[in-house]
C-alpha cells in the first residue's frame, strides 16, 4: 500500500497550480513510481488536474474521450533534455473533482502495486469506475436507503472516536460485513417495520467471520415521519472525516447520487429503536459450518433467511449499553 492519499494529492495539485503557466503541463512528483518512471500530478494550462503514468514512447495506449467526468489520452512531455510518454488522466468536468481524486489515489495504489503493468493498473480502475463516471445510476429504492441510512448512523459513530474510520466502511464494496476494523466486524441492518425485531441476513457469510476477531450486529428500527435526511447526515460525515473523497466514492459504490438529492432529502429517519448482537456459536445463524463438510451443498447459490431477534438464543447474546460502547470505541 502506498502513503498518498486524496489531501496529499490535492495539496500536489494546489502546489503546480501556483506555478507559472509555462509548458503545456507543470508538474510535481507523486511518491510512487512504475516500471518507466515517477507518477506525476499535474495541472495543463486551463488548470484542469491530472494524473500523468510514463508509458514507453512506442506503446500503444487506447484512449478513452467520451468520458463526461474524466478522460485518457496519450501526452508527451519535452523539454531541453528529454522526451516522455505518458497516459494522461486527465478531469474534464470540474464539479466531479472529489471523484476525480478518489480515482486518482486508487490507480495511484494499483500503480505501486503492479509497477510492471502500470497501462493495466490503470484500465483496471477505469473499468472499475465505469458505471461511477458515467453517472448511470438509478435512485436508490426507499428500502436501499433506509439502510444507508442505518450504515450511515454507524460510521458517524466510528468518526467521534476516530476521523479516519471511514476506512472501516466496506459494505458498498459488497463485502461480507458492512464496516471491517482490523480483526472485528459490524453488519448494520434496518427494519421500517412498526412491530416485530427481525433481520433478513444474506448469504451464510454475513454472519461469518473467516479471521478470529469478533462480529457485532446492530439493528435499528427506523421511523418515517419525522428525523433526519441521508443528505444531511451525509453533509455532517462529510465534514467530520479526513478523507472526504473516499467518502464521495463509497457513497457512488452504494449507489448514492448527488443529482439525486432532493429526492432523498423529501424522505426523513428517526431512530425508534436499537439493539446490538455479540455474534458467535450460540447467536441463531446459518454458517458454512453449518453444513456437513463445512460448505454450502453444491448446486446451492443463495442461502438468505431471517432471525427473530426476540428469540431466547439472540437475545442471549444482546449486549449491553457500556458494552457497545467498549467495542465502538476500540481502535
Amino acid at each position: 500500500m502506498t502513503t498518498v492519499d486524496g489531501s496529499l494529492l490535492q495539496s500536489l495539485w494546489a502546489a503546480v497550480a501556483a506555478q507559472p503557466a509555462t509548458t503545456a503541463f507543470r508538474t510535481t512528483e507523486v511518491a510512487v513510481e512504475c516500471a518507466r518512471g515517477p507518477l506525476l500530478a499535474a495541472v495543463d494550462r486551463s488548470d484542469r488536474r491530472a494524473l500523468l503514468v510514463p508509458i514507453l514512447a512506442k506503446q500503444t495506449l487506447v484512449e478513452e474521450l467520451d468520458g463526461r467526468a474524466v478522460v485518457l489520452r496519450r501526452r508527451a512531455l519535452e523539454d531541453e533534455d528529454s522526451y516522455r510518454t505518458y497516459a494522461c488522466l486527465e478531469l474534464v468536468d470540474p464539479a466531479q473533482e472529489d471523484l476525480f481524486t478518489a480515482l486518482c489515489v486508487e490507480v495511484v495504489d494499483r500503480v505501486a502495486a503492479m509497477p510492471d503493468r502500470a497501462v493495466a493498473a490503470l484500465k483496471k480502475v477505469l473499468a472499475d469506475w465505469k458505471a461511477l463516471l458515467a453517472g448511470a445510476r438509478e435512485a436508490l429504492s426507499p428500502s436501499a436507503l433506509a439502510g444507508l441510512f442505518g450504515e450511515l448512523w454507524v460510521l458517524r459513530e466510528l468518526l467521534r472516536h476516530d476521523p479516519g474510520a471511514v476506512a472501516h466502511w466496506t459494505g458498498p464494496e459488497r463485502t461480507a460485513q458492512d464496516f471491517h476494523r482490523g480483526v472485528d466486524a459490524i453488519e448494520v441492518k434496518t427494519s421500517v417495520a412498526a412491530e416485530g425485531r427481525k433481520a433478513r441476513i444474506n448469504g451464510s457469510e454475513q454472519l461469518d467471520l473467516v479471521t478470529p476477531g469478533r462480529l457485532v450486529l446492530r439493528w435499528f428500527r427506523l421511523g418515517t415521519d419525522a428525523g433526519v435526511s441521508v443528505p444531511e447526515l451525509v453533509d455532517e460525515i462529510h465534514d467530520m472525516t479526513d478523507d472526504p473523497p473516499r467518502f464521495r466514492k463509497l457513497l457512488l459504490d452504494y449507489g448514492y447520487q448527488v443529482r439525486e438529492r432532493e429526492i432523498y432529502a423529501r424522505r426523513r429517519f428517526e431512530v425508534l429503536e436499537h439493539s446490538a448482537y455479540e455474534v458467535g456459536p450460540g447467536f441463531p445463524r446459518i454458517v458454512r459450518a453449518s453444513f456437513a463438510g463445512g460448505a454450502v451443498p453444491p448446486g446451492v447459490t443463495e442461502v438468505d433467511y431471517v432471525i427473530d431477534l426476540d428469540s431466547e438464543a439472540a437475545a442471549a447474546c444482546r449486549l449491553d449499553e457500556t458494552a457497545l460502547a467498549e467495542f465502538m470505541e476500540r481502535r
